[in-house]
């Protein structure tokens, strides 16, 4: 309990505060008494010390040490007899106490001896603390109850808010806001004042107080803030409040609804993880071939929205930084799937995903194996648009990446006519995906189609394209000038992709026509070929299509 509330018992009703009046607030757990002068080594924290000052009067140099001792050791306050002993407390001592908020209390007109003020001090805080438990069960009861009753984490929120008369909120580890009381119109002004100041705060694991001013109403706000845990760290449970209003059942409350939204988060979690436990094995038996009939398969993918005679087209995704590490460790990965805090990881990923692309014109099942993401894209009936779809991808990667940080690719498979052929869509769209880390790209776009003659490339010996390559191009390799070389080569590359036209070369390039044909007759003279015929311009676009794969060198 707060000493303020201590001293409000009648025990205290002729005691008087001489000096650290704003310490009031300070807790009281227990009560001891001491009449040595090394009554510090036996002391607490939270505790209110009762004395008659005996040694003080020996040893007046004591006093103001016990005093910044039990500042230090952060001691509720001091009780004392002066009358006893006649004890002068000096305004030094009175000065420094009231600076450091630190209570003093003239407890000679009490008309008890110390053992009695101790014994029915103790039974005060004792009884006040049964209060506070049997305060605890009961609130606890009756979020627990809400809960029961499916009324829902925003409903806890909004009775706190009643209770207190003033706002709370729910917030994430990510400081976004997960709920908040639906009567205060000035949250979301509060939530933000909050979070910033919150921010710079290395450790808030465990409850914490501390005051803000409110740019709103220019005004002092107080602000209590409880850590909500589950298996892992879910977020924080704010409450705002003025300095008048704080009353110590306000940490109880918060920590009693802080707990019952971990067990509900718990408990929310842990249906999410099971229905996307079947999900994942549903589409891995659909995938590895031991669902064999259209049957079977519709009767077990009714849950997730499989219908008969829908087609469908499977994206996989994977985490370029994962499969980097795979690829230098190859022994990284394995069957199962990844533990402790992978698993947070992994959960964080998916609901990015899952959010983003929920922004798609086409609705979608999504599911995961072992670290590859995966999409079951429902085509709608006016068809397969597989050059929009893959822009809008193209956009949606690198939003995720300016958001999250989070570096995705993406391989899409054929569509599928039906649910069995699920499985041929997924097996193409894993390829596509291999095959884009193959050409070492990030955040890429690869769909099953556009690997055709680069597929059989990368089959044949990497010496053997090398060398290839030189020979074909070995003229224009040996320039020295960087800068022209890239922009032949550029140019080159330009005027076969857009079928030797030069009028769409120089747009594709942005210069003019003549210096396109100026360009093109340098090439032909370095190469001493002549770039259209048909055999030597296919040599040419097979050494421009190989040079991808030469990368790495």
């Amino acid at each position: 309990m707060l000493l303020t509330d201590l001293l409000k018992n009648g025990i205290y009703d002729d005691a008087r505060v001489i000096t650290g009046h704003k310490g009031l607030v300070r807790e009281v757990q227990t009560v001891n008494i001491m009449d040595c002068p090394d009554i510090i080594h036996f002391l607490r924290p939270n505790e209110l010390l009762l004395t008659n000052g005996f040694f003080m009067k020996q040893q007046p140099e004591m006093f103001i040490q016990l005093i910044r001792d039990m500042q230090r050791l952060k001691c509720s306050g001091l009780a004392i007899k002066t009358k006893r002993f006649e004890l002068p407390i000096p305004d030094e001592i009175l000065w420094e106490a009231d600076q450091n908020e630190f209570p003093i209390i003239e407890i000679s007109d009490v008309r008890l001896s110390l053992g009695e003020i101790l014994q029915r001090s103790t039974s005060v805080i004792l009884n006040n603390k049964s209060d506070e438990l049997q305060y605890a069960l009961s609130i606890h009861k009756k979020f627990s109850e809400m809960i029961m009753r499916g009324k829902g984490i925003s409903s806890i929120i909004d009775s706190l808010s009643k209770l207190f008369s003033s706002p709370v909120v729910l917030l994430n580890y990510k400081w976004q806001t997960i709920s908040a009381s639906s009567q205060n119109t000035s949250v979301a002004e509060l939530t933000a004042a909050a979070v910033n100041t919150l921010q710079d705060l290395s450790d808030i694991s465990s409850p914490t107080s501390l005051c803000f001013i409110n740019s709103s109403v220019r005004e002092r706000c107080c602000m209590l803030v409880y850590p909500v845990k589950t298996y892992r760290h879910e977020g924080y449970l704010l409450s705002f409040h003025s300095p008048d209003q704080w009353t110590g059942l306000f940490g109880l409350t918060l920590e009693q609804a802080s707990n019952v939204i971990g067990m509900e988060l718990t408990k929310s979690q842990a249906v999410k993880e099971r229905s996307r436990r079947h999900k994942n094995e549903f589409f891995s038996d659909l995938i590895e071939g031991y669902i064999t009939s259209e049957q079977e398969a519709l009767n077990r993918g009714k849950r997730c929205g499989l219908i008969k005679g829908r087609a469908s087209v499977v994206l996989t995704m994977r985490n370029d930084e994962v499969h980097h590490i795979h690829q230098r460790f190859p022994n990284h990965e394995g069957s199962a799937p990844p533990k402790g805090d992978n698993i947070t990881e992994q959960e964080e990923q998916y609901e990015h995903i899952k959010r983003l692309f929920g922004g798609l014109d086409h609705s979608f099942v999504m599911f995961t194996k072992h670290d590859t993401y995966c999409l079951l894209l429902s085509i709608p009936e006016s068809g397969w648009d597989e050059a929009k779809i893959t822009e809008q991808l193209s956009g949606m990667l690198k939003e995720l990446h300016v958001e999250t940080g989070l570096s995705l690719s993406i391989g899409i498979g054929k569509p599928a006519t039906n649910v069995l052929g699920v499985r041929h869509s997924y097996t193409e769209a894993v390829n596509a995906l291999q095959f884009g880390y193959w050409l070492k790209r990030k955040q890429f776009v690869q769909s099953y189609q556009a690997k055709d003659i680069g597929y059989l490339f990368h089959m044949l010996p990497h010496n053997e394209l090398k060398q290839f390559y030189d020979a074909t191009l070995n003229g224009l390799l040996q320039i020295a000038d960087e800068h022209e070389k890239k922009e032949l080569l550029r140019t080159l590359n330009a005027f076969y992709d857009t079928q030797c036209q030069l009028v769409e070369t120089s747009k594709q390039l942005f210069v003019h026509r003549n210096t396109v044909v100026y360009r093109l007759e340098k090439c032909e003279k370095i190469l001493g070929v002549k770039l259209k015929d048909p055999t030597e311009s296919l040599r040419i676009r097979i050494a421009i299509a190989i040079e991808p794969l030469l990368g790495q060198d």
